[in-house]
């Protein structure tokens, strides 16, 4: 029954991503909601469903995204099977190691993206425009971030339960 609730999430995610998350872009960078999807993922399930979580979650960014097929199901996946082996030697609970887990998600889900791009196009990104919107995007996703797990947290927990006592 969990993977029913995280596949409603999912659904809930990406038409939030691709409908409205433009309307909150601060130069032209919204958060990611699949990489804050990922990070609850990892954190909150066993290793291999976090880590298949993380798959399926990049490979449905890759599929609806149109961009380069395959670098989201990369990022996320590594991120996922990441924090699902440091989950158990670090507490993740409370808004500052979710800031923290999210800062670093962010720059390694940036440097994958930027990566690439440098290795699969004739003309990539300049540093610079990656440079100057990797910031914005970091510390969107840190501080978007752990309020966004804490709600799914709670919400997670709720139904869970609900669904449990019936």
């Amino acid at each position: 029954m969990p993977g029913l609730i995280l596949f409603a999430y999912g659904i809930i995610l990406f038409s939030v991503q691709t409908s409205l998350m433009d309307k909150l872009a601060i130069s032209g960078v919204m958060p990611d909601l699949a990489l804050i999807a990922t990070v609850f993922c990892a954190i909150t399930l066993s290793a291999g469903r976090g880590f298949a979580a993380g798959c399926v979650i990049g490979l449905a960014q890759d599929c609806l995204s149109g961009g380069l097929l395959g670098v989201n199901t990369l990022s996320k996946s590594l991120i996922a099977h990441t924090f699902c082996q440091l989950k158990g030697k670090i507490l993740v609970e409370g808004v500052v190691p979710l800031f923290v887990f999210l800062l670093i998600a962010s720059i390694f889900d940036s440097l994958v993206f930027y990566g690439s791009t440098l290795l699969l196009f004739q003309n990539p990104p300049s540093l610079e425009s990656f440079l100057s919107s990797m910031p914005i995007y970091v510390v969107y996703n840190a501080i978007v971030g752990p309020f966004l797990i804490l709600f799914f947290n709670r919400n997670f927990q709720w139904w869970s339960r609900k669904l449990q006592s019936s």
